[in-house]
């Protein structure tokens, strides 16, 4: 098999760029609010003693938050435990709706207990966590943050003729 030649490679090389952007965008744009995020991390364990998932998984397949797949994989598993584990798992890749479904779905079982649980976790997070900080501009197909810590960046710096990178605070 011959090698690429320099004109394939970057083509090549670009559409790998495409795919990654385009990845990143699908996971900004799917992704679970962070505070959601949290409140299923902080009710994980009672969550996962307490569910009854058998109709729950009904009303999340209804509501699109889980697919038929996902749903024979949740079942595949041993135990109820083990099958509460594996849906915690997959529903913060689920969308930022998939919250207020499982929430939903949660009253619609009469395991309105928990969905109490959750939103008061939720309330004491909104009032605890500071709102993230936008450092990007909002109008961009897809956010991308470019901050990180003074002694990480770069900055550029004029001598006489010359130009020459210096790391900022590594001395």
């Amino acid at each position: 098999m011959a090698a690429p030649s320099a004109g394939s490679w970057s083509t090549f090389q670009h559409k790998e760029l495409m795919a990654a952007d385009r990845g990143r965008r699908i996971l900004g744009v799917c992704g679970m609010h962070p505070h959601h995020q949290e409140t299923l991390k902080k009710n994980r364990v009672v969550l996962a003693k307490q569910l009854l998932l058998s109709e729950l998984l009904e009303h999340l397949l209804e509501k699109d938050i889980i697919t038929l797949e996902m749903r024979e994989l949740i079942q595949a598993k041993v135990g109820s435990f083990s099958q509460n584990v594996e849906l915690l798992n997959l529903l913060p890749k689920r969308g930022p709706q998939a919250f207020d479904a499982f929430c939903e779905a949660l009253r619609e079982t009469k395991q309105g207990h928990l969905e109490d649980m959750l939103l008061t976790t939720l309330s004491g997070l909104q009032h605890v966590l500071p709102p993230l900080s936008c450092d990007y501009d909002l109008s961009l197909p897809f956010p991308v943050c470019e901050s990180c810590p003074l002694y990480k960046k770069l900055r550029l710096s004029t001598e006489i003729g010359s130009c020459s990178v210096t790391q900022a605070g590594m001395q």
